[in-house]
């Protein structure tokens, strides 16, 4: 792994807030309003009011009924909330819609929340979560149930969690986390969790050097000048220890990476990303190697 030499600059134009149109899409939307303020982003809200499940237990006429009582709250939402970007909503599945929003509108940021509520307001958590993980072409901002709801829209963060399995990919994850903190003025740790698989059949203390040594790669030649990097090199289950440090530590943002060709089928409920999108104490971003910001 070669180091990491310069920050690219990274910015967002172009925000998708994904909603279920329930209160449990609000911390979701206080975020969106902060990024868009901070960025001077435009904010397109968009809903997706999918047929198949409602007709499951409702009659056409209910489901017409529903479907323009979601147009209205969608177009009130945007209203309240001075959004200016055009309400998007679509009758139907909402994987295919947000990989024609992403391309119509030229997003370059989703945001949704996840939460864990059942029936219709299942809607962004499981196999909807997992088809915009999988068609999303730009990064994706969670915001999940354990989330305090911020009484302000602004975008402040002191403290960047930077997990990474020390892939690849990590280079693409590593520009944004050293990005948003040079501009928030914010600290960044890293932090690699060796599995207790690898700790039993070589020795922990080069483990952990080892992964160590990788971690430094992925600070900035210039990143200690305005900021002081922590390392951390962890033990046992990715997912308990990531989720363990972030409830303790607190961090305002985790920076996920994922390789291009992770794959969510069929396993992503189980998936550590899955683990840490719906159980954070703080949003999660997550970049997928190979998407650009300009």
């Amino acid at each position: 792994m070669q180091a990491l030499q310069t920050v690219n600059k990274v910015s967002f134009k172009n925000i998708l807030f994904l909603t279920d149109l329930t209160e449990a899409s609000q911390g979701a939307l206080a975020y969106a309003l902060g990024l868009a303020k901070h960025y001077d982003a435009t904010i397109y809200p968009a809903h997706a009011c999918d047929p198949i499940i409602l007709t499951e237990t409702a009659s056409p006429d209910i489901v017409d009924e529903v479907e323009e009582n979601s147009r209205r709250k969608l177009n009130a939402l945007a209203k309240q909330n001075n959004i200016s970007g055009t309400p998007l909503f679509v009758r139907g599945p909402l994987g295919p819609a947000v990989s024609h929003w992403i391309n119509e509108c030229d997003i370059d940021l989703i945001v949704m929340g996840t939460h864990g509520r059942k029936g219709l307001q299942h809607f962004l958590m499981g196999s909807v979560a997992e088809a915009v993980f999988r068609g999303a072409t730009c990064p994706v901002l969670t915001v999940g149930p354990h989330v305090q709801v911020r009484p302000y829209h602004d975008f402040k963060v002191e403290s960047i969690l930077f997990p990474t399995d020390l892939g690849e990919h990590a280079y693409s994850a590593a520009q944004y986390a050293f990005s948003i903190a040079q501009d928030r003025n914010a600290e960044v740790k890293l932090m690699h969790v060796v599995s207790l698989d690898a700790a039993f059949q070589k020795s922990r203390t080069a483990l952990v050097e080892a992964a160590h040594t990788q971690l430094v790669k992925l600070v900035p030649a210039d990143a200690t000048e305005w900021c002081k990097p922590e390392l951390i090199v962890e033990i046992g289950d990715p997912a308990k220890e990531l989720l363990g440090y972030a409830e303790n530590e607190r961090p305002d943002l985790i920076v996920l990476g994922l390789p291009a060709v992770k794959k969510f089928n069929g396993h992503f409920r189980t998936s550590v990303t899955y683990e840490i999108v719906s159980s954070s104490p703080c949003p999660v971003l997550t970049i997928r190697d190979g998407w650009n910001n300009n």
